[in-house]
């Protein structure tokens, strides 16, 4: 019968084949082995999830899970029922649902609390978390457990495999809510079904956030209220359906859970089924998907990367390829990562882990151990550690978004600068992401500059959303002369929230700053070295500029530039203008100590002569120039006096610093009568014909040619204007060319030098 399934949908006509659903490989495979098998029956959108449950039940199913999030139902059914649901248009698609198999993390060594000296008082809240105090250490959590942080008014839901609530290390814990999903009741607890430590890791991962013992254990967050749900099934081959994962987010967002943590990861599962690296892409695991709408309702979800790092690359598990989730890696105390901590990319190149924490020989409440406590390790004790983290931030302020304390946690990371699929961006501050949640945001430069405002430029920056308890700030900037930070040119601590570098920057020089902030109670941060920004030109030239040139009927054009900001201290600019001959180099007009930015000149310039010019601008003893980029010309429209052929422009060409391809060839003609323009090799061999051509007889008016339409770009008409062709289109050899023109009036020559394509 199942032979007879593939054939069914094979046969199907092209319509009806588009109503039909999908079907994983991985449920094509599962049916060849097992005659009965869980599978999530996904609805087509345009079907009520009501419709959908009624088709799944008519196949003879036994319902398991209904999923709003994922308009999906999960069920227990038959191969042969599957066959039918190929049939059926009310599915979109189906696939198994996943069973994950077997503990991963090592088993835990039994512990007892360490015993301490008194400390002096500065110390009494890390006292108390006794020998549970390396974790909110190395997360810098002091601070905030300082300020009285302990996760009032954050609910967090934890789904795990069951939790002994009634322990000593719980006792005043608010439990908002709980529930079983495994035996269906309002018991997470070990029950009489139960495997005989069903409820070990559960109750280990919570005791990192909720344990109250003080002196002996700490949880991050033991004001916090709790949602318990008891999804996984620890018997017979330890096992666990991901949809009662998928179920216990949807109960939990119902109950208005802030943040969800969870310890289990799926990827490999009983029966031979595991979802290949390619599909941990965000879009293929249904707990995937569950947790990422989740993040969309506004929940923080942290959950496990997973423990099959010993695979190297692309091990890490599901729900952990999640985009909007935070998936948590493991290290040791000494920021060493830990062997079987799971490494990224996604699928789809994403890096993951986003974050790791301590999860080696982490001290928990162990409700079966003969001491009452162990040491474990595990990516599964790392992420409770960073949900703890994200309530003592929410707590601070409320309002911060999934997205936004995930930002803020990266923006602390250890390896901020660089993360990696190892370990994202690195183990996190928790208190300077509390503290100072949206970190330092620049307002000059601003993140998008490159260029700085000024030659004497301001650095100013705001820190949003800091909590009272952390002011008075005290800020320090540095600014040096590249990212490396050799040479420092600033180094200097403020009370204020902007400083200005009075030391003149030249033109094209560059600049790297950080800005630090440290609080009241000194927790710090500090911006990375993200770029190098450049100092502006002292002079920007706002007419004549066109690299590629311009014409101006004006006898006396005025010149117009502007210049940046500059502190009084340092300032104001002085100028000197300048005007010279393109061809012959030699300066025309200098005018010096101008203050203004414009000029106009005395005298009347030549007509017909090649421009440039430049502004020599001076703070103090510094002085800076700003050359024109092309040529202008003062174009006369009166007949010309003289037969004449000019130097042809640029030469040699092409001209490297323009850019321009082609040579301009001017000349003036006295009087009407037929003229000729050629491009001949040294042997006196035509090589190009200019005139007579396409759209010039071989008679033309007197008047002066080659010079483009007044106020128009470049340097020359380009109908006289010369590419380093020959007649056929061909690239003519590099070397000496001459250009003849014809005229009543006689024969003259110019000599071009052609360098070449």
């Amino acid at each position: 019968m199942r032979a007879l399934a593939a054939l069914a949908l094979a046969a199907l006509p092209g319509a009806a084949w588009a109503q039909r659903p999908t079907v994983s490989p991985s449920l094509e495979r599962l049916i060849r082995q097992d005659t009965m098998v869980a599978v999530w029956f996904f609805g087509r959108q345009t079907v009520s999830l009501q419709q959908v449950e009624a088709a799944v039940l008519d196949l003879g199913a036994t319902v398991r899970r209904r999923s709003e999030w994922l308009h999906a139902v999960s069920a227990n059914t038959s191969a042969d029922a599957i066959n039918q649901a190929t049939q059926r248009s009310e599915f979109r698609h189906l696939q198994p649902v996943a069973r994950f198999r077997g503990r991963t993390e090592p088993e835990p060594e039994p512990a007892l609390p360490a015993l301490r000296a008194p400390r002096p008082a500065l110390f009494q809240a890390e006292e108390e978390f006794g020998a549970s105090a390396m974790p909110p250490r190395r997360l810098n959590l002091f601070p905030l457990v300082n300020r009285g942080l302990r996760g009032a008014g954050v609910t967090i839901a934890v789904l795990d495999t069951g939790f002994e609530t009634e322990h000593a290390a719980f006792v005043g814990t608010d439990i908002a809510d709980q529930f079983d999903f495994v035996f269906n009741d309002s018991i997470v607890r070990n029950e009489q079904a139960d495997n005989a430590t069903a409820s070990q890791h559960g109750t280990e991962v919570w005791s990192l956030l909720a344990a109250n013992l003080p002196g002996e254990m700490l949880g991050l967050a033991p004001d916090a209220s709790y949602l318990l749900a008891k999804t996984e099934d620890v018997r017979s081959e330890t096992r666990v359906e991901e949809d009662n994962f998928v179920a216990a987010l949807e109960w939990a967002a119902d109950r208005g859970a802030h943040i969800v943590t969870s310890s289990l990861t799926y990827l490999a599962f009983d029966g031979g089924f595991s979802y290949a690296p390619d599909d941990l892409n965000g879009d293929v695991a249904v707990t995937t998907v569950a947790a990422d709408e989740a993040a969309a309702r506004g929940i923080t979800v942290v959950t496990a990367a997973g423990n099959a790092g010993a695979g190297g690359f692309r091990t890490i598990g599901t729900p952990a390829d999640g985009d909007s989730v935070i998936a948590v890696g493991a290290e040791d105390s000494l920021g060493v990562l830990q062997p079987f901590s799971s490494r990224g990319p996604t699928a789809d190149g994403r890096l993951k882990p986003d974050l790791v924490a301590p999860g080696a020989a982490v001290f928990v409440v162990d409700p079966f151990s003969g001491t009452g406590f162990a040491r474990v390790a595990g990516t599964s004790f790392s992420t409770p550690l960073i949900a703890g983290t994200a309530a003592l931030m929410r707590e601070t302020l409320p309002i911060l978004t999934p997205t936004e304390i995930l930002e803020a946690l990266r923006r602390t990371g250890t390896m901020r600068v660089r993360p990696d699929s190892n370990v994202g961006w690195g183990r996190p501050d928790g208190a300077a992401a509390a503290t100072f949640p949206r970190g330092i945001v620049m307002g000059e430069p601003s993140e998008t500059d490159t260029v700085l405002g000024s030659v004497t430029p301001m650095f100013s920056w705001t820190v949003p959303d800091v909590p009272a308890v952390a002011f008075p700030l005290e800020f320090r900037l540095r600014v040096a002369r590249s990212a490396g930070f050799q040479q420092i040119l600033l180094d200097t601590v403020v009370s204020g929230t902007s400083v200005t570098f009075l030391e003149p920057q030249m033109p094209g020089q560059r600049l790297a700053f950080t800005v630090g902030v440290t609080s009241a109670d000194t927790v710090s941060f500090t911006t990375q070295v993200s770029r190098e920004f450049t100092a502006p030109l002292w002079a920007d030239l706002i007419t004549f500029d066109d690299p590629n040139g311009t014409t101006v009927r004006d006898l006396r054009p005025e010149f117009r530039w502007t210049s940046p900001p500059v502190a009084p201290e340092a300032g104001p600019f002085s100028y000197s203008l300048e005007v010279f001959r393109t061809d012959l180099g030699t300066v025309l007009l200098r005018q010096d100590s101008l203050e203004e930015t414009t000029f106009t000149p005395p005298f009347d310039l030549d007509r017909n002569t090649p421009f440039r010019w430049r502004v020599i601008a001076r703070l103090g003893e510094d002085s800076a120039v700003t050359e024109s980029q092309g040529t202008f010309l003062l174009i006369d429209d009166s007949a010309p006096s003289t037969t004449l052929l000019f130097q042809n422009f640029p030469n040699p060409f092409p001209n490297g610093a323009t850019g321009g391809l082609t040579t301009c060839i001017w000349f003036d003609l006295r009087v009407p009568g037929r003229v000729r323009l050629d491009v001949l090799d040294v042997r006196g061999h035509i090589v190009r014909n200019l005139v007579p051509g396409a759209e010039f007889s071989g008679t033309l008016p007197a008047g002066r040619y080659g010079r483009p339409a007044v106020g128009a770009f470049g340097q020359c008409d380009p109908r006289f204007a010369w590419d380093g062709r020959a007649d056929d289109g061909g690239v003519v050899p590099q070397g000496i060319y001459l250009i003849r023109f014809v005229s009543p009036e006689g024969t003259f020559f110019k000599r071009a030098v052609f360098m070449g394509r």
